[in-house]
């Protein structure tokens, strides 16, 4: 973050600062620069103890742009009170061996991965980071908790996140398989969660062959990316498949990967690379691809959009957002169909608010998840519209548990690829 950016981010607390007496300001400055003094602990920690202090010692605008934080409406849940726990829980100052201590421990988890509190955070980081750094120290006491570790069970024992091989429901749900020859131009990268709905996957496939895209699929031989285990932090489990990803991308002959998952996508990349696995190949979500076909002329719109998707509103997922650091491909590809119009949510871009269904919230607690889900779909309702576009599985998936009951023949929501290929 630059010089500029920072200011930005500060430029709300200077004011404050410069009306409080000298006695107190010189105070605040004192407790800033002797914090290393204070509270760094003796010894060794994979925990992110700097920045757990500093995340302490800030005056936490995140707390009120945080979905765990607004689901829950408990102070508990915000980013700087999980930071100042996961601080007390490296230190021993609450001791985690402790069964009485269990509530803290599950609050390490009780995050989405959204990172919000990194929109707002002066010092640039996320405390979704912090929290897996956490993690990393709870995890060598042998502490990870009971519903980790199912995922990670299902993980080595099906190589996805379901109870079974959900890549091998291919046949069953109609999925055309492409499987290599080892001179694709590009390999089609399919999302464990993506095979939960077949006719996203399915309209991906339509739109590589309208494009004259050379592909494959390679279901047989498909594993999950790890990100689950990379969230858990189990960096065994998560560098197995890293490692048998790498090997897969690279017998397709592939220049570019591209995935419709954006969770794949971050993890492919920098959580790979992070964890020493470098994949030497451009790795792309779907619609930022899809995108440069449509402005290259390769995808070409046919036909006229049917009357009862003339009105959307987006749901940007928060991986592609904010981590991918991309609000603009889809918005790009909406702006070239004709008659389309589109109604933006109060929260939207790099500001949005999360599905509820991403990180290891949903395993800690389903309820908060679901909670987070109902505020994001009334958000979406707000605007109008009653299509909810969006590109990405877990966030389709997320969004589905904030509906009523009443509500589920009223709304839908579709994937980007699913309204591209009305139009081809």
């Amino acid at each position: 973050m630059g010089v500029e950016e920072t200011l930005k981010k500060y430029s709300w607390i200077l004011p404050l600062i410069q009306k409080v007496d000298r006695i107190t300001r010189s105070t605040i400055m004192k407790n800033f620069r002797q914090k290393k003094k204070n509270f760094f602990p003796e010894g060794e920690y994979k925990a992110d103890v700097e920045n757990l202090i500093n995340c302490m010692l800030c005056p936490n605008m995140c707390r009120f742009d945080c979905g765990t934080l607004q689901a829950s409406l408990t102070e508990t849940m915000s980013p700087a009170y999980k930071a100042r726990i996961g601080y007390y829980l490296t230190t021993g100052k609450i001791d985690p061996m402790n069964k009485e201590n269990q509530d803290f421990i599950n609050l390490m988890y009780k995050c989405t991965n959204e990172e919000n509190c990194k929109v707002w955070c002066p010092f640039d980081f996320s405390v979704v980071s912090l929290l897996e750094s956490v993690r990393d120290d709870l995890n060598d006491k042998g502490l990870m908790p009971d519903y980790c570790k199912k995922q990670i069970e299902k993980l080595n024992k099906t190589n996805t996140i379901e109870d079974h091989n959900i890549y091998e429901t291919y046949k069953e749900k109609g999925i055309e398989n492409l499987e290599t020859d080892g001179k694709d131009d590009v390999f089609y990268y399919i999302g464990c969660e993506s095979m939960k709905f077949p006719e996203v996957v399915k309209a991906n496939i339509q739109i590589l062959k309208k494009a004259g895209i050379k592909f494959s699929t390679n279901l047989d031989k498909k594993v999950c990316c790890g990100g689950p285990a990379f969230n858990i932090r189990d960096l065994e489990t998560a560098k197995k498949f890293a490692a048998e990803n790498k090997e897969l991308i690279e017998s397709t002959g592939a220049d570019l990967i591209i995935s419709d998952c954006p969770g794949c996508v971050l993890t492919l990349t920098n959580r790979y690379e992070k964890a020493g696995i470098k994949i030497e190949k451009k790795i792309l979500h779907t619609v930022q691809f899809f995108k440069k076909l449509i402005d290259n002329n390769k995808l070409i719109f046919k036909s006229d959009l049917p009357e009862e998707y003339k009105k959307i509103t987006i749901h940007d997922p928060c991986l592609i957002a904010r981590n991918l650091k991309d609000t603009e491909s889809i918005r790009g590809i909406f702006n070239k169909i004709q008659n389309l119009e589109v109604f933006e949510p109060l929260y939207n871009k790099e500001f949005v608010h999360c599905c509820g269904w991403s990180g290891t919230a949903h395993w800690a607690d389903k309820e908060l998840a679901i909670k987070e889900a109902r505020n994001r779909i009334s958000e979406l309702k707000d605007t109008g519209a009653n299509i909810f576009i969006s590109a990405c599985p877990l966030c389709e998936l997320g969004l589905a548990y904030g509906f009523e009951e009443s509500e589920k023949g009223k709304y839908k929501i579709l994937d980007i690829s699913e309204l591209l290929l009305k139009l081809l």
